[in-house]
């Protein structure tokens, strides 16, 4: 079994926006701006993904080299890449952390596997950016190596084209025994204010707020996702999972093929808590938790291994 549990584990709890962009490329907002407006609405951490521009520290405070860290907030370095597969047509990644330049094609021409390898040279954690939005099948996905994860959630796409949602995606690749991670993010843009910000976010457990430790623990699952609900435990006992959060109307026990089940709360009613019992042979599981307003957190999966 592997169950990155972040809920046991010493540490705190920082609240971050992974994909997000400035007027590096086609965003409304300086970085400068972005920083502050993240701040301001208690988060700790982010990372400008830029289309096609590598930003580190030394894009804030004016473009001065100065440190990530800024107290109770750091900036992680980040960029969006994009281009045509010809194979599987359009994508976009999210690199987080590079420490280095990408040597990717002219044109968007490079071949997908071939730029995740390029993030991951140059020492970044890859993500797929909103597969749905992009038009990706799962099937395109089945192969790739390197990938920490995918956008379950991407609101930018979901509240300006209705195809934010990526779970389908998810759990088809789970299914199939890939082990990826699951990130809400905003895509901010600012066109033509911040409807498309504030929409999504990670909240990872870390020993401290660096840009080390929070990709270690980004790489390590150790954290959920959210549009609004919080995850307060998950823990296994036996062959149950139980799970307690904020109110919430449903907690979906998601798991591979038919091994599911939701736990729904009396009409005008919510729940804090929920369990499931694994099944024979069932191989991982994700927790999904929705609102009254319709807003979801999303656990990462924990993988069985077949152990019950």
């Amino acid at each position: 079994m592997h169950f990155a549990d972040p809920f046991s584990l010493p540490g705190c709890w920082f609240k971050g926006a992974l994909h997000i962009h400035s007027t590096a490329s086609d965003g409304e907002l300086t970085p400068d701006e972005v920083v502050d407006w993240y701040r301001s609405r208690g988060y700790h951490f982010l990372a400008l993904t830029d289309h096609g521009v590598l930003l580190t520290a030394s894009f804030f405070s004016g473009g001065g080299a100065v440190s990530s860290e800024v107290g109770d907030f750091i900036a992680l370095s980040g960029i969006e890449v994009g281009g045509t597969d010809p194979q599987t047509g359009l994508y976009h990644l999210v690199g987080l952390g590079l420490n280095g330049p990408l040597g990717l094609r002219e044109g968007g021409g490079t071949p997908l596997q071939e730029a995740i390898n390029e993030v991951r040279t140059a020492g970044g954690l890859v993500f797929l950016a909103h597969p749905y939005w992009t038009g990706q099948m799962s099937r395109d996905l089945l192969e790739l190596e390197g990938c920490c994860g995918l956008e379950v959630y991407n609101g930018g796409c979901e509240v300006l084209d209705g195809r934010g949602f990526s779970n389908v995606h998810w759990d088809d690749l789970l299914a199939a025994g890939r082990r990826l991670w699951g990130l809400a993010v905003d895509d901010a843009h600012w066109w033509p204010g911040p409807e498309d910000a504030d929409l999504g976010w990670v909240w990872v457990k870390a020993p401290a707020l660096t840009q080390e430790a929070i990709l270690s623990a980004l790489e390590q699952g150790l954290f959920y996702s959210s549009s609004g609900p919080q995850i307060e435990s998950l823990r296994l006992q036996g062959k149950r999972l139980w799970v307690s959060c904020s109110p919430v109307v449903a907690i979906d026990f998601i798991g591979d093929q038919h091994s599911s089940r939701r736990v729904l709360a009396p009409p005008g009613e919510t729940v804090t808590a929920g369990s499931y019992r694994l099944k024979k042979r069932q191989r991982c599981v994700r927790v999904a938790c929705q609102d009254a307003q319709g807003y979801w957190a999303w656990s990462n999966p924990i993988f069985l291994d077949g152990m019950v």
